[in-house]
C-alpha cells in the first residue's frame, strides 16, 4: 500500500469492511466521500505552507555510486589516504597488525569502511558505548578529522567534505557543478539527507555491530523503523481533524440549545401579548357595531326627508366600475399567464440545467476513468519490461543464451557460493530444478503482465470513447438550454407588452371614476353628510382594523418563533448526527481503523521481502513471521523446516546463532528492498 494514494487507501480499507459486514453499503460511501475531503484538505493545507526547494525531482529509489574515499586524521589514519571505489565491484578489505593482537584486528578496516558513512552522516557505525562523541573519530595525533566523498547521486556528481575538530567543525556539499553548502552545518546535514534520503543509513550500511537491530528491537523501535516505509502521519493528522471537528460540532449543538432555550422564553412572552391584543380586539368590535347601528339610524332618517336621485351619475359610475372589473379581470388573467408561462419556462430549463449537471457529472467520472485506467496501463506495461528483463537476466545467468535460443541447461560442476565441487548429483539435480522454476516463475510473470497490459489497454479505448460521447451530450445540452431560454424570453416579453396596455387603461378608468364621484358629491349635500357619517364609522373602523393588524401581526410573531423553535431543533437533530457520524470518521482513521490496515499491509510486504532473502540464506529451511497482534503489537515468529518437510514453529530465542544470524540479515535486506 506504500504506492497507493491516502484516498485509495481508504477507498481498499472501506470496501474490506463492507466486506466483512462491519459496515453497511450506504454509511460506507459517506464516510469515504467525507474521508476523502478531509484528506484533500489537508493535502492543500500542505501545499500552501511549503516553501519553495531547490531540491531536484527523485523518483522514490535513490541511485548512489561512489567513486572515492578521501581520509586524513580520521580514526587510525593519521596521514591522507586517497581510496578509489569507482568501477570496482565488490571490495574486501585486509590488514596487518605490526603492533599487537591478531593481525588484521585494529588496522583500520571497519574505520575506512564507514569513512563514507561519516562523511554523510556525521556518525559512524553503531557502537554497545553510549558515550562516544563525534570528536572521538580524531586520531590521537591530529587535531581534526577530514573525509572527502566523491561520486553520483541519480547520474550527477557530487563531492562532499566533512571536517571535525575538538571544539568545530565544517560541512560543504556541491552538485551537478553547485555549491548548495548552507550557512550552518545542521541546515547542510538536513539538506544532504533530503537529497540522499532519510532512510540512508539503514537501506545502504549494514555494519556487524547494527545488524541484529531490526530483529532485537522493541515493539515500539519496530514501529519507528516502519515509518521510514510509510508514514502515518497522514491519518493521525486526520484523526485529530475529525476529532477537532467533532468537538466543534458538539460546541455547535451546545449553542443550539442555548438559542431553544431563549427562544422559549421569548414564545411565552409573545404569547401573553397576544392574549392581550385578542382582548383589544373583542373590545374595539362591540364599538364598531355600535357606530355602525347609529350611523345606519341617522343615513336612514336623512333619506327619508329629502329628494335623492343620483341616478344618472350613479348609472356612470357604474359603467366605469363594470369597465375597471373587466380591467382587473384583463390584469388578472395576464397576470396568471405570464406566472405560468414563467414558471412552465424555468421548470423546463431547470429539467434542462439537471439534466446538464447529470452529463457533467457524466462526464468528470469518464475522464477520472480514462486517467485511472491510463495509470493501470502504464503500470501494467513497467511490470511487463520489468519481468522481461529478469527473465533474459536469469538466462543470461545460467548462459541459456537469448529467448529464441533453445540451449539447455548446464549444471555448474561447482558451487556459486563457496567455489567447492558438486559431487552429488542430489546436489546437481536439485540446484537444475531450482533454476527450472526461476524460469517457469519467470515465464508465468512476463504472461500475466502480458494479460495485465492488454486489459489495461482494452479498457482505456472504451474509457476514452465513453468520454468523448459524454462530452458530446454536455455540449448539446448546453446549447438546448440556450435555445429554450430565448424561447421563453420571447414570450414572455408579448406577455408584458399587453400587461402594460391593461394596467395605462385601468388607470385612466380610476382618474374618471374619481371625476363622476366628486360630481355626484356636489350634487347633494345628503350625500356629504352620509359620507361624514360613512368616515366616522370608517375610523372606528380603522381603529378596529389597527388592533385586528396587531392581532395578526401578534400571531405571525407567535408563528414565526414557534417556526424558528422548530428550525433550531432541527439543526440541532441534524447537527446531532453529523456528531455521531463524526465519531465513525475518527474510529475509521483512528488506530483501531485505517492505521492498523496500513500496518498490517506493510508488515506482509515487509514479511515477504524478509522471507525471500531468507529462503536464499537458508535453502528454505526457516521462515520469518511477522504479524500485528493484540493492541497493535508487532509479533515476530520464526518456524524450522524438520527433515520431513513440515515446519515447527520455533521461539526466536531457541534460534541458533546461524539461524539467528540468518533471520536478521534477511530482515534487515528485506527493509532495505
Amino acid at each position: 500500500f506504500e504506492d497507493l494514494s491516502p484516498e485509495a487507501t481508504l477507498e481498499v480499507y472501506i470496501s474490506n469492511e463492507v466486506a466483512s459486514g462491519s459496515l453497511g453499503e450506504s454509511t460506507a460511501e459517506k464516510i469515504l466521500k467525507s474521508g476523502v475531503e478531509i484528506l484533500k484538505l489537508l493535502s492543500d493545507v500542505d501545499s500552501n505552507i511549503s516553501h519553495s526547494s531547490t531540491l531536484p525531482s527523485f523518483d522514490k529509489s535513490t541511485d548512489i555510486e561512489i567513486d572515492s574515499v578521501s581520509i586524513a586524521g580520521f580514526g587510525s589514519f593519521r596521514r591522507e589516504v586517497f581510496y578509489p571505489l569507482g568501477n570496482r565491484g565488490v571490495v574486501l578489505l585486509r590488514g596487518t597488525n605490526k603492533d599487537f593482537g591478531s593481525d588484521s584486528n585494529g588496522v583500520g578496516k571497519t574505520t575506512l569502511a564507514m569513512a563514507s558513512l561519516w562523511a554523510l552522516t556525521g556518525s559512524i557505525d553503531a557502537r554497545p558505548a553510549q558515550d562516544g562523541r563525534v570528536s572521538d573519530v580524531v586520531n590521537d595525533f591530529s587535531k581534526f578529522s577530514e573525509v572527502t566523498l566523491r561520486g553520483r547521486l541519480n547520474s550527477k556528481e557530487f563531492t562532499l567534505k566533512r571536517k571535525k575538530g575538538a571544539s568545530s567543525g565544517s560541512l560543504t556539499f556541491n552538485y551537478d557543478g553547485s555549491d548548495l553548502t548552507l550557512q550552518s552545518l545542521k541546515d547542510t546535514q538536513i539538506l544532504i539527507d533530503e537529497y540522499f534520503g532519510t532512510t540512508l543509513t539503514r537501506s545502504i550500511f549494514h555494519g556487524q555491530h547494527a545488524l541484529d537491530g531490526l530483529l532485537e528491537t522493541t515493539d515500539a523501535k519496530f514501529k519507528e523503523e516502519l515509518s521510514h516505509l510509510l508514514s502515518l502521519d497522514i491519518w493521525q493528522q486526520a484523526t485529530t481533524h475529525a476529532r477537532s471537528k467533532q468537538r466543534e460540532m458538539m460546541r455547535e449543538v451546545a449553542k443550539l440549545d442555548g438559542m431553544i432555550a431563549l427562544r422559549m422564553q421569548d414564545l411565552e412572552q409573545a404569547e401573553k401579548k397576544l392574549t392581550t391584543a385578542k382582548q383589544y380586539v373583542d373590545k374595539r368590535k362591540i364599538e364598531v357595531e355600535s357606530a355602525r347601528k347609529a350611523a345606519h339610524e341617522k343615513e336612514q332618517l336623512l333619506l327619508s326627508g329629502a329628494d335623492h336621485d343620483t341616478s344618472d351619475i350613479e348609472g356612470i359610475i357604474l359603467g366605469v366600475q363594470e369597465e375597471m372589473k373587466e380591467a382587473r379581470s384583463e390584469i388578472r388573467t395576464l397576470e396568471e399567464e405570464f406566472s405560468i408561462i414563467t414558471k412552465e419556462g424555468n421548470d423546463e430549463i431547470n429539467i434542462l440545467r439537471s439534466r446538464l449537471e447529470e452529463k457533467t457529472t457524466s462526464e468528470r467520472k469518464s475522464a477520472k476513468d480514462v486517467q485511472f485506467w491510463q495509470r493501470s496501463h502504464d503500470s501494467a506495461s513497467i511490470e511487463l519490461k520489468s519481468a522481461e528483463k529478469h527473465f533474459v537476466t536469469l538466462r543470461a545467468e545460467w548462459n541459456l543464451g537469448p529467448i529464441s535460443n533453445n540451449s539447455s541447461l548446464i549444471t555448474p560442476k561447482t558451487c556459486r557460493s563457496c567455489g567447492q565441487k558438486i559431487t552429488s548429483s542430489s546436489a546437481q539435480n536439485h540446484i537444475r530444478s531450482s533454476v527450472e522454476k526461476q524460469l517457469e516463475e519467470a515465464t508465468k510473470r512476463i504472461a500475466q503482465a502480458q494479460e495485465s497490459v492488454s486489459a489495461a489497454s482494452e479498457a482505456l479505448e472504451k474509457a476514452v470513447d465513453r468520454a468523448r460521447i459524454d462530452a458530446a451530450e454536455v455540449r448539446d445540452c448546453m446549447e438546448l438550454i440556450r435555445h429554450k431560454e430565448k424561447y421563453h424570453r420571447d414570450k414572455t416579453d408579448s406577455i408584458r407588452t399587453k400587461l402594460k396596455q391593461a394596467q395605462d387603461v385601468q388607470s385612466k378608468l380610476s382618474l374618471d371614476l374619481a371625476a363622476y364621484s366628486k360630481k355626484a358629491k356636489q350634487i347633494a349635500e345628503v350625500d356629504l353628510i352620509i359620507s361624514k357619517l360613512r368616515s366616522d364609522v370608517e375610523r372606528v373602523e380603522d381603529v378596529f382594523n389597527t388592533s385586528m393588524e396587531m392581532y395578526q401581526n401578534q400571531c405571525m410573531e407567535v408563528e414565526r418563533i414557534d417556526d424558528n423553535i422548530s428550525a433550531l431543533k432541527h439543526d440541532k437533530d441534524a447537527l446531532t448526527n453529523e456528531v455521531k457520524f463524526t465519531a465513525l470518521i475518527v474510529d475509521v482513521f483512528g488506530t483501531k481503523g485505517v492505521q492498523a490496515f496500513v500496518l498490517q499491509n506493510v508488515i506482509q510486504a515487509l514479511q515477504y521481502r524478509t522471507q525471500t532473502y531468507l529462503n536464499e540464506l537458508s535453502d528454505g529451511s526457516l521462515q520469518l513471521r511477522l504479524e500485528l497482534g493484540t493492541n497493535d503489537s508487532i509479533v515476530k515468529k520464526s518456524a524450522v523446516r524438520d527433515p520431513d518437510g513440515t515446519w515447527r514453529n520455533r521461539p526466536l530465542s531457541s534460534l541458533s546463532g546461524g539461524q539467528w544470524r540468518r533471520i536478521s540479515l534477511s530482515l534487515s535486506l528485506g527493509f532495505s528492498h
